[in-house]
């Protein structure tokens, strides 16, 4: 669900009924998510243009946050939004007016078509390029024409058409509206889009020329344009950036992964084998026999580079399509072993890789998914001769796939109830697969094969599943913490976690903060162990009473509402400060309460929560001011004040020795003095003597004065005067500008002139910017 977002193209436009504004707010505040799909069902149904324009703008910002991690709630209904986009675009433009730009309606549409649009859409995207008349409109129309196009067995010479005259258009200022256009005909595999292409190529403006040659690498274009796509770049700065960067890697050519720098040897069929995998001529033929000559040659570098092809997704994969490569997995799985039992290359032979480069790629080639049970034997031979730690690196993931396929392929053939076992599979689920167990299984506990465990672990507890619980145990006990830690993330795992908890709890409990702070997935274990934060302040305490920490186990990985509630109020009434200041952070903190169950839950247990911050800043601060801490940040946030509160700061602003109580004090004061309009005297003598206090930071002494601005009464006034006095500049102006406001400003216009004429006019603090605006106004 996305909250907050009202639209892209309807800010402040008006729906015409309740019923619509009502699910206009969900949409923008959910409640629960199925009153979010009835309201997002009910906008997008409405037959209102606005109501459904903003459905479809909401449709695509939830599905852009799923790039960043997240999830799109309405992605279900792709086939509703495609259909109301039609209609939308089917109707004229909506009309520019205060509130939305022209063609808004047709924004809406063509930017939720943009992952949906189907080859049957071409003609409703070329109307409306046709009809665009603003950047919104035509740069929504390409990214849906791209994938309409894309979607084609034929493009639709009418879209591309449309495409063209857009970008070809001189009368528009931003040159990148025109780059657009053309990009999008890049997906179109015809020679009226090349023609088009070819001609940006010829283009004055340079960022045409760029995205013209750019296309022409692509849908098979390259090899009848690639002379003409060299001789351009030649021309370009040799500092281009993106998009003339990917030209040039065009121009160069995928040519291997591990043997850039080695040699064919002049081999004349070898060479062309090679140049045709780089710059294919477009005979499918031509590119299999290519691959098949590099593949089946007796020269290692070309056996490697076919490897290589195989593997990477620059390789065969820019040419063939997936069924096609899969279907040489048996013949390139077959070579890679038989090169595994070759020696390993010397240095030499590829020197960016170095030793055993034919092994390393042969492993690749292999990797985790090509595997067979009956491997094992093979992988584990492969690993005990492993010459470097590539190679060791690389057989790891062969081993993966080799324990992984065997017990994948026992649960499918139970499943078939047919399938019979060869002395193959039996061989490899005996002595062999035991060896490699056991082979991967040292890379985690032998020191001498260090720098190998994540890796092994990984096999370990993924690839046997339940058999590996004696190992990670094992590694769990281990001195290394990296070892340490990765088993006990692996134990963590979903399907482990139950069975292990309790000693996943002691062990996760009994980390030093530095493990917490530096090893890698720490905070994963804990997080699947415990649930969320521990706390804020009170971080490495654990509570020792069973009760508690129950109670605490239920504010990091709540049940429900009604028990977390209870568990709250335990650790509250627990007279214990640890335990209330874990409970002060969950109440007031985003991550705790408020994020299991939204900001409206604080009211229920507020009262008791604000009497015990009160008790606890009553208190002297526990070690780092943690007391304090957690009972500021919770009067903070609830912003509810009682008359006695002026004094309680004042003491707890006298006395704080820590520098993160002080400045927190002063924050929470900050929003007292405002919200209350108080002009308590001890409070405003306190902040006044910070405020002079040569011996605190100056962003604290200038912070002290910001409240003192919004404290009324003349003792206030009184004491930025006197802070005005103060050698540093930034508290000088921070004590004038709380004089800026009236009716300080009249009462001290002199003062304030004064200070201004002796201020530098260039490096001065930002305050002292304000205060001389605040002069020229008034004058």
């Amino acid at each position: 669900m996305v909250a907050g977002f009202h639209s892209f193209h309807w800010e402040g436009c008006e729906l015409p009924d309740a019923e619509l504004e009502q699910a206009h707010d969900e949409l923008m505040a959910p409640t629960e998510e199925q009153a979010y799909l009835h309201a997002f069902r009910t906008l997008l149904h409405s037959g209102h243009a606005v109501a459904a324009g903003i459905a479809l703008d909401h449709f695509q910002y939830s599905g852009a946050l799923t790039r960043f991690g997240g999830e799109s709630a309405v992605a279900q209904y792709g086939p509703d939004v495609l259909a109301v986009a039609r209609e939308l675009l089917r109707q004229p433009p909506t009309p520019e007016d205060e509130d939305t730009s022209a063609g808004a309606n047709h924004a809406s549409a063509l930017n939720a078509m943009m992952n949906l649009a189907e080859a049957a859409d071409a003609d409703l995207i070329a109307d409306a390029l046709a009809l665009a008349t603003n950047a919104n409109v035509r740069s929504a129309a390409c990214s849906a024409a791209a994938t309409a196009l894309a979607a084609a067995e034929t493009p639709s010479p009418r879209l591309v058409a449309a495409l063209g005259a857009v970008a070809f258009d001189e009368s528009l200022a931003d040159v990148r509206e025109r780059t657009e256009a053309l990009h999008a005909v890049f997906e179109a595999d015809d020679p009226e889009a090349t023609a088009l292409l070819v001609r940006a190529t010829e283009s004055g403006e340079h960022r045409m020329q760029v995205y013209g040659a750019l296309g022409l690498t692509t849908n098979g274009r390259f090899h009848d344009h690639r002379e003409r796509v060299e001789r351009l770049a030649a021309t370009w700065p040799q500092d281009a950036q993106y998009p003339a960067s990917l030209v040039r890697e065009a121009l160069t050519g995928f040519h291997s992964i591990y043997w850039l720098e080695a040699r064919l040897d002049g081999d004349p069929e070898l060479e062309r084998a090679h140049a045709e995998l780089m710059f294919p001529t477009g005979s499918v033929d031509a590119y299999h026999r290519a691959f098949r000559t590099l593949l089946h040659s007796g020269n290692p570098v070309a056996v490697g580079i076919a490897f290589d092809y195989f593997q990477s997704w620059q390789g065969l994969g820019h040419f063939l399509h997936e069924d096609e490569i899969e279907a040489y997995a048996p013949e390139v799985v077959a070579r890679a072993w038989e090169v595994l039992g070759d020696p390993p290359s010397p240095p030499g032979l590829s020197p960016r890789t170095g030793e055993a480069a034919n092994h390393i790629s042969a492993l690749n080639a292999i990797g985790a998914r090509w595997p067979q049970p009956s491997d094992a034997r093979r992988i584990a031979e492969a690993l005990e001769r492993a010459t470097n730690d590539e190679v060791r690196d690389k057989a790891l993931w062969v081993a993966y796939g080799v324990l992984d396929t065997d017990e994948t392929d026992e649960a499918e053939e139970a499943d078939d109830g047919a399938a019979e076992t060869t002395p193959d599979d039996r061989m490899a689920d005996g002595p062999d697969r035991d060896r490699l167990v056991d082979l991967v299984s040292r890379f985690v506990f032998d020191p001498s094969l260090s720098g190998h465990h994540e890796i092994a672990l990984r096999v370990l507890g993924e690839a046997l599943g339940p058999e590996a619980n004696p190992l990670l145990l094992r590694a769990l006990a281990s001195d290394n913490w990296d070892i340490h830690v990765q088993a006990a993330w692996r134990l963590s795992r979903s399907e482990l976690i139950d069975e292990h908890r309790e000693l996943l709890e002691e062990t996760v409990e009994g980390w030093p903060v530095e493990v917490m702070s530096s090893a890698h997935d720490a905070d994963l274990v804990r997080r699947a162990v415990f649930g969320g934060m521990h706390s804020i302040h009170w971080e490495g305490h654990r509570l020792a009473d069973p009760d508690l920490y129950r109670a605490h186990r239920e504010l990091r990985a709540p049940s429900g509402e009604e028990t977390y509630h209870r568990a709250l109020r335990t650790l509250l009434d627990s007279g214990q400060e640890v335990a209330v200041g874990i409970a002060l952070d969950h109440w007031y903190h985003d991550k705790g309460l408020e994020r299991h169950f939204g900001e409206q839950a604080r009211a229920v247990d507020a009262p008791k929560v604000l009497a015990r911050a009160r008790e606890a800043l009553h208190r002297p601060p526990a070690p780092a001011g943690a007391g304090h801490l957690s009972a500021l940040h919770a009067l903070r946030v609830a912003r509810s004040w009682e008359p006695g509160d002026a004094a309680l700061f004042a003491d707890i602003l006298r006395q704080a020795a820590d520098p993160e109580v002080r400045s927190c004090a002063l924050y929470t004061v900050s929003g007292f003095l405002y919200e209350t309009n108080t002009a308590d005297g001890e409070l405003i003598s306190t902040l006044g003597a910070l405020a002079r206090d040569v011996s605190l930071p100056v962003s604290q002494r200038t912070s002290a004065l910001g409240s003192l601005r919004d404290a009324p009464g003349d003792a206030a006034t009184e004491e930025l005067v006197r802070a005005t006095g103060c050698q540093e500049l930034e508290v000088q102006a921070e004590a004038a500008l709380g004089l800026t406001d009236e009716p300080r400003l009249a009462d001290h216009r002199a003062l304030l002139t004064r200070l201004v004429a002796s201020w530098p006019t260039e490096g001065a603090p930002w305050a002292a910017g304000l205060v001389r605006e605040s002069l020229e106004a008034r004058d």
